[in-house]
């Protein structure tokens, strides 16, 4: 007869929690000789509460129980709203965490809870016998939530797959400096609430621009729509413009994993939450236009680096992680029309046709994130643009050189086709 080990353990939402998490689950498992399940229910337990950590803020019960032929662990806090899958692209490793537990569990569940807050549960191996008195839940699952006020939002020619490429990297980049916050709350004492709220205005927007992903998937380069916020989540807004514009500039100074963002993303992230806070005033929508945002630059590659670039005979032209030309031959600057000191401080879509610009940005901006390209040391068949605004045909190759004190160098080597 298997005997079966149950733990339960209260957890503050801090950055140590979820390594306490780990090592509670690994525990329980070892005295239930069900260390077959470790690797998995370790990393899904992780994921459970670093989303608690990053988004509840509140405290966190933890309970696993386990036999040597099943585990169940659920994660327990006071805030009601329900995590949901987000559809970003294929590569993405951001936004995934209820589709990693779906794809691993053998069963899993998100219950809301009469005392105002949820469980988020997942189960590998066998289908227990009887569950445990502690996991009543409401009837169905269903708890009778007030109807909320809600604030209408209208975007008017949203960028599809920039609008995108943005809400996957605010992701990325407010969990990381929000993580950061937390650690600083623990070592001055000093919380800062402005990263709680930017979490709850992200998530309220990934839940009412959720139709935009199916539409970067069908090629839709450019969509109006509208948003459906609660109304209380208006005033998060221009919070999470400046956490996020704040948590950039730490990401500049390489305090954290996440990459800058870039500046049309940066745009992106200004526009979105002015047009919110504006229209929450009875203004006018303002239809999205081409622009760009200043931040500071990455480290440059060394000068030595870039000489080669300069003295290549080859029609080549370097760029640094905030796609700016840093660098051009003599061939490149002839084949495109320009002189090189003309190139040199412009950013890499001035040579792009317009029409190619967005996907461009977005596709960069996933490969800093994410370290996938479809066409990084691809040859690959791309129109240019020259500087009588005529395009020709290159073959393109495009490769990452490594330096010391810099986030890369792009290079690309253009032939004409």
């Amino acid at each position: 007869m298997a005997i079966g080990v149950e733990q339960r353990l209260t957890l503050a939402p801090t950055p140590e929690s979820a390594r306490t998490a780990r090592r509670l689950v690994a525990a329980v498992l070892t005295t239930a000789h069900a260390d077959h399940f470790a690797d998995t229910a370790t990393l899904l337990t992780s994921e459970l509460v670093t989303n608690g950590i990053v988004h509840a803020h509140t405290d966190l019960q933890i309970v696993v129980d386990a036999t040597p032929t099943w585990v169940r662990v659920e994660v327990v806090d006071g805030n009601p709203h329900l995590p949901v899958r987000r559809e970003y692209d294929e590569n993405a490793s951001t936004g995934r965490g209820m589709e990693m537990v779906e794809l691993l569990a053998d069963d899993f569940g998100v219950e809301s809870l009469e005392e105002d807050g949820k469980r988020v549960w997942f189960r590998l191996g066998e289908v227990p016998g009887t569950p445990a008195p502690h996991r009543e839940v409401a009837v169905d699952g269903v708890i009778d939530i007030p109807e909320l006020a809600i604030t209408r939002a209208q975007l008017h020619a949203v960028p599809v797959a920039l609008y995108c490429a943005w809400q996957q990297h605010a992701e990325a980049l407010l969990r990381e400096a929000t993580l950061v916050a937390l650690e600083h709350t623990e070592e001055t004492g000093a919380e800062d609430e402005a990263y709680s709220l930017a979490c709850r205005a992200l998530a309220a927007l990934a839940d009412a621009a959720s139709g935009l992903f199916p539409a970067r998937d069908a090629d839709v380069l450019s969509a109006d729509i509208e948003l459906e916020l609660p109304a209380e989540s208006v005033p998060w807004f221009p919070v999470l413009r400046d956490v996020l514009a704040r948590a950039t500039v730490l990401a500049v100074a390489g305090k954290l994993l996440t990459p800058p963002s870039l500046p049309e993303i940066m745009a992106v992230r200004r526009w979105v939450c002015d047009e919110i806070a504006r229209q929450s005033l009875g203004l006018a929508p303002t239809p999205w236009v081409d622009q760009a945002d200043e931040q500071p630059r990455p480290v440059a590659a060394s000068e030595s680096s870039l000489d080669d670039i300069r003295r290549s005979p080859l029609a080549q032209i370097a760029a640094d992680a905030a796609n700016r030309i840093v660098a051009v031959s003599a061939t490149a600057a002839e084949l495109l029309g320009w002189a090189p000191e003309e190139l040199e401080g412009q950013r890499l879509v001035m040579i792009m046709p317009t029409r190619l610009r967005d996907r461009h940005v977005a596709g960069f901006s996933r490969y800093l994130l994410e370290g996938t390209s479809r066409i990084l040391g691809q040859p690959t068949a791309v129109p240019a643009l020259r500087k009588d605004r005529k395009e020709i045909l290159v073959e393109l190759l495009i490769e990452r050189r490594v330096e010391k004190d810099a986030r890369g160098l792009f290079v690309a080597t253009l032939t004409p086709h």
